[in-house]
């Protein structure tokens, strides 16, 4: 088939929230702190290509301490639920893309967040890949959670990465709660590779076809396979780790370029794309109004003027100086800050 399709990372380019990390602070003392820990030590292992070790891998370090603070799943649906923020624009650029292309979130988030979001905005639920958490099959007893009490408070006192390895390799690691997490498989990282290829696989489609939007070191390998396989990757306010990965940046406190790019990719192809964002660069108002033909979406576009970048070996670290100021401007330093 020669159909276009579009799959997107969740929390960046369409919502600011970190699911995950709000959680912990709201539920846990400290949680924000100590979510962003975990966070640096599961970035340190991704770096390091540690065998087997899967980005994105916080989402189930954090989860022997969800229980220990006596979390269940029906917290996490509420919490989701009562806090889901989206990016500037994120209604109308689902709405809009998903009328023109087949749409596909792919994301690291557990999936009651995924859920939630998707019952919020009328993504189609269907059309997503996240993190699968069943939270209260697995119980607690009394000892471990008063060691997990405890070692939530040693992690806190010394966030060395030796500390924390030690503690979850020699200690969470032979505790029966252990169980809980290794029945998650987060989808980051290569995961989100092989999400791709599972959409790929099931739809007959071409991968030169794929536009995939990210913003973050789970993105890395999905912005990789897009690029490397001739089609269309775009981080999207990102990190050092998706500008690296990816063929164009952009800066924006609004989302809807995405559906001008998108649309653009559907009718005419990956090279007039480039053309566009040459084109935008030289002269972006009149870029803009030549090639949307949406009203609405040309007047926030004119209004919140993304910055749009081919990325090269030269300016990468460019972009990142500029998207980290629109990053930590839209999603908040501590949600910004992390991998």
């Amino acid at each position: 088939m020669n159909d276009k399709f579009y799959v997107t990372d969740c929390e960046g380019p369409l919502s600011i929230n970190d699911n995950a990390y709000e959680i912990s602070d709201f539920f846990i003392p400290e949680g924000g702190h100590f979510f962003s820990i975990l966070s640096n030590y599961d970035d340190m292992l991704v770096e390091e290509n540690t065998e087997g070790y899967l980005a994105g891998s916080t989402l189930k370090l954090i989860l022997p301490f969800f229980k220990a603070y006596g979390l269940t799943e029906k917290d996490l649906i509420e919490f989701s639920e009562d806090n889901i923020f989206m990016i500037d624009g994120a209604y109308n650029m689902i709405k809009y893309i998903q009328s023109i292309m087949p749409c596909y979130i792919v994301s690291t988030s557990y999936n009651q967040y995924i859920k939630a979001l998707s019952d919020k905005t009328g993504f189609i639920y269907e059309n997503t890949y996240s993190t699968n958490l069943q939270l209260d099959k697995y119980d607690l007893n009394q000892e471990e959670q008063d060691k997990l009490l405890d070692i939530h408070d040693n992690i806190l006192f010394d966030s060395s990465f030796e500390n924390i390895h030690r503690i979850f390799t020699n200690v969470i690691s032979k505790m029966e709660i252990n169980n809980l997490i290794e029945s998650v498989k987060p989808v980051g990282g290569i995961g989100k590779r092989d999400a791709i290829l599972d959409i790929i696989d099931k739809n007959n489609y071409k991968p030169e076809n794929l536009m995939y939007s990210g913003d973050s070191i789970t993105d890395k390998e999905a912005l990789e396979y897009a690029r490397d396989n001739g089609g269309l990757s775009i981080s999207f306010n990102g990190n050092i780790h998706s500008i690296e990965s990816a063929s164009i940046s952009i800066a924006s406190t609004n989302n809807l370029i995405l559906a001008v790019i998108a649309d653009i990719f559907n009718k005419k192809g990956k090279s007039a794309v480039y053309d566009f964002i040459n084109d935008y660069n030289n002269e972006s108002l009149e870029t803009i109004l030549n090639c949307s033909d949406n009203i609405e979406i040309t007047q926030q576009l004119l209004v919140n003027k993304p910055s749009i970048d081919i990325v090269t070996n030269d300016n990468k670290e460019t972009l990142n100086n500029m998207t980290k100021v629109v990053r930590d401007k839209v999603r908040g330093k501590n949600i910004g800050n992390l991998g």
